[in-house]
């Protein structure tokens, strides 16, 4: 299982590069941000839009997959076939959580990732990668999403905490 986690953006395209094993103006991305679903639709198509160009401007190649769209893991697995990287934008984080599980993400994605995709995230896309998000309604607001979920995906067997260096958190680090 290959996962690029951070807490902003891509800082070191190169590892992302040799996590890949492949050049980046070789890389599709599935692009997927839910969590700024919390926005109206103009500052969202704004926001995914500048952090599509950010990646772009890394020469990956993005498309946008909303996982709104999605009612069933078996279409969003073939959707997400296509893909090298799957990539979480950070936001709200239990609203992505929300929308990992009703579109049947949470369902598909250890299977993708077994078959070679690489999962990528940064913020609340790095954080839903551990075993729990609970502790981060300090900072999201967790009455946005529908439901609220408060496992993490498990791809790995502990928190994980993307903004663990800035004094701004450290109320969810005393909730761990």
């Amino acid at each position: 299982m290959k996962l690029y986690l951070s807490s902003y953006r891509i800082p070191t395209p190169s590892d992302l590069e040799e996590l890949l094993g492949k050049p980046l103006n070789q890389t599709s991305v599935a692009l997927i941000a839910n969590a700024k679903d919390y926005y109206t639709e103009r500052p969202r198509n704004f926001t995914v839009g500048e952090f599509a160009k950010y990646m772009e401007d890394l020469v990956l190649s993005v498309d946008e997959v909303d996982l709104r769209e999605y009612n069933s893991a078996d279409l969003l697995k073939e959707k997400l076939k296509a893909y090298d990287l799957i990539y979480v934008s950070g936001g709200n984080t239990y609203m992505l959580r929300y929308e990992m599980r009703r579109s049947g993400f949470d369902k598909v994605i250890k299977e993708l990732l077994d078959d070679g995709k690489v999962f990528g995230g940064f913020s609340a896309g790095a954080l839903v990668a551990g075993i729990s998000i609970a502790g981060v309604e300090t900072d999201d607001e967790p009455e946005f999403a529908e439901e609220v979920i408060k496992e993490g995906l498990s791809l790995v067997p502990f928190v994980i905490l993307p903004h663990v260096d800035d004094p701004a958190y450290k109320d969810i680090l005393l909730a761990f």
